[in-house]
């Protein structure tokens, strides 16, 4: 049995009669769906409904952004900074100011990398997204932020729900995929049997990632290798991950570019036939959540640094040079999650920047976001280890260099989501 079917919901009390009226209804509109945005559509297995309820975490929402609000004291996106460049002390470039909107394109270079994502506790869980409202086979707006159209096919999914000054976060929208239950695989042969049901899961106003959900193919299966193909004018750009789930998420898409998935299963034996591949297009970057600088690679550069710890994030560190002197270094959770460092030099260790008057929200300012983030374990100052960092109290402000934690009434946090992708795809 599949494991989905073993869902409940756990917090909208819906009846699994009202979820198999769902499932009936997304399968009925797959099957006689033959046309995707004007264009025939290769038929495929019917995927998973969807519906669902956002979990309140982090800080309130704050006021809207204006459009033409910008950040200040902080680098701007414009050029790539060379890992070679890093080799002389304190020689990496200095961020560039905006450049005009533009569309970008794939590249052609090839990349693999290897991903798997670690579970997420049950205690963070909410309800499944195939039993919860706010999943759904259509927008709840067909335009986005520039009023471009958005992509619908009878293998995309929609998550609604999240507000305009929210930051986009892979987290949240993975709690609402269960782990697979690890079990032992007597392999007696490669997978014979593709993946079915391939379904493109993504959230409004989140162009930088997706998840890729698909129904297991057979018990010879271990692991599975998902594809990823950025199509171009220019060429393609194809990256691979490998999981051992029935799901993953695929970061650093680019603003209105175009996707082909497809998964592989793979155990010691042998890799089996790949699932039928599905498309997808992106939509345009939002521009109250940062100037998308379409055109450019992004800004921060890969360069493993010191830190005085204090964070939930420990995968790769990236760095980028300010106007004012100073580098800004994070860790990545993910590419949406990451906790933020101050330094004077690049070289010397990078310090926690601690908040007067709140819990860091601002503090996305130095990776270029225009919005208030959402920020990890609010801790009062006194329940937090004294230590030397930077701090303000506003935004916009410069930073002093003092005590922070402890005594001193200036607090600090164990991770950011601020709707920036690091290193992101301009």
């Amino acid at each position: 049995m599949h494991p989905r079917s073993l869902i409940t919901p756990l917090l909208t009390g819906k009846s699994q009669d009202g979820s198999s009226l769902l499932r009936s209804a997304l399968a009925n509109e797959r099957h006689k769906t033959n046309w995707v945005n004007g264009q025939p559509h290769r038929g495929i297995s019917p995927p998973k409904p969807a519906l669902w309820s956002r979990p309140q975490l982090g800080s309130p929402a704050r006021p809207s952004i204006p459009l033409n609000k910008k950040p200040n004291m902080v680098g701007k996106p414009g050029e790539t900074d060379k890992l070679n460049s890093l080799k002389q002390k304190d020689k990496l470039p200095i961020s560039k100011p905006k450049v005009p909107l533009a569309t970008t394109k794939p590249t052609k270079q090839d990349r693999k990398q290897t991903t798997t994502f670690a579970p997420t506790t049950a205690a963070s869980r909410q309800e499944s997204w195939e039993d919860s409202e706010l999943f759904k086979p259509q927008p709840s707006s067909d335009l986005d932020a520039l009023g471009k159209k958005r992509y619908v096919a009878p293998h995309v999914i929609y998550q609604t729900g999240k507000k305009p000054d929210e930051p986009c976060s892979i987290t949240s929208s993975l709690n609402y995929f269960p782990e697979d239950e690890p079990g032992e695989v007597n392999v007696t042969s490669p997978p014979r049997s593709p993946p079915s049901n391939l379904t493109v899961v993504t959230v409004e106003g989140c162009p930088s990632f997706v998840i890729l959900d698909w129904e297991k193919s057979d018990n010879d299966t271990t692991e599975y290798e998902v594809i990823s193909t950025a199509k171009g004018p220019d060429g393609e750009q194809v990256s691979v991950l490998t999981t051992n789930q029935t799901h993953t998420a695929v970061e650093n898409l680019r603003p209105e570019s175009s996707y082909e998935f497809t998964v592989k299963p793979k155990n010691d034996l042998g890799i089996g036939p790949e699932s039928e591949p599905v498309s997808f297009n992106t939509e345009s970057a939002d521009p109250r959540v940062s100037e998308n600088v379409s055109g450019k690679d992004a800004i921060w550069t890969q360069f493993p640094f010191t830190t005085d710890s204090h964070s939930d994030c420990h995968g790769k560190q990236y760095v980028k040079r300010t106007w004012y002197r100073k580098f800004v270094g994070v860790q990545l959770c993910n590419s949406l999650r990451y906790k933020i460092y101050l330094s004077d030099t690049l070289n010397g260790k990078f310090y926690n920047i601690g908040d007067q008057s709140g819990f860091g929200e601002d503090h996305c300012q130095f990776v270029d976001s225009f919005l208030d983030g959402r920020t990890g374990r609010h801790l009062r100052a006194d329940l937090l280890p004294s230590r030397l960092g930077f701090y303000r109290a506003l935004r916009q402000e410069p930073v002093h260099f003092g005590q922070i934690g402890g005594h001193s009434h200036v607090s600090y946090v164990s991770w950011y989501e601020c709707g920036i992708p690091i290193p992101g795809k301009w």
